[in-house]
């Protein structure tokens, strides 16, 4: 009994020849089919990997987009309060004795400066522009508007050292000389 099992069947004469033909013709339907949906569902995924991948890209591509416009919008915004306080800036005296001291950061600036303009600074009509260690005096109000493009560029303005009305040592003012 070495043949297969279609031929043990075919000589015991439980099954004839048409009914073996019908079986074989089944095995290889179902062969076929198996195969083709292995295919089909190989070029589903093929399709929805290659879809993945574009909306990956597309997202990627937008992300990219979005970042150079805000860095060219940075840059406009950056020449337009430069440009605004070349157009504006206030012409400081080439010789003066008058000396105005601000703070930048750590350290202590000055510009020399005449009588009306320290009198403006002082009561916040003149502002102080810092670009590149260059310092530049500008009008208060295109100050604000340079500080709604570049919040950076102007420097803040001095505080207020006056003592508020209800502090108990308002009195006792601090020597100048006074060492710690």
């Amino acid at each position: 009994m070495a043949g297969s099992l279609q031929d043990q069947l075919l000589n015991a004469g439980l099954a004839s020849k048409q009914q073996a033909k019908q079986a074989k013709q089944q095995k290889r339907k179902k062969a076929k089919q198996k195969k083709a949906g292995q295919a089909v569902d190989e070029q589903q995924q093929q399709r929805e990997q290659l879809e993945a991948a574009r909306k990956e890209k597309a997202a990627r591509d937008r992300e990219l987009n979005l970042k150079r416009q805000q860095e060219q919008a940075e840059k406009a915004s950056h020449a337009e309060a430069l440009q605004l306080i070349e157009a504006h800036k206030v012409q400081l005296p080439d010789e003066s004795d008058l000396r105005y001291n601000f703070a930048h950061g750590t350290t202590i600036r000055y510009l020399f400066v005449d009588a009306r303009q320290l009198e403006q600074l002082a009561r916040g009509q003149l502002r102080i522009a810092c670009h590149e260690e260059t310092y530049t005096v500008i009008p208060a109000e295109i100050a604000e508007r340079v500080e709604q493009r570049q919040p950076d560029i102007i420097l803040p303005r001095p505080k207020d050292d006056t003592p508020e009305e209800d502090d108990p040592y308002a009195d006792y003012v601090i020597p100048d000389d006074l060492m710690w």
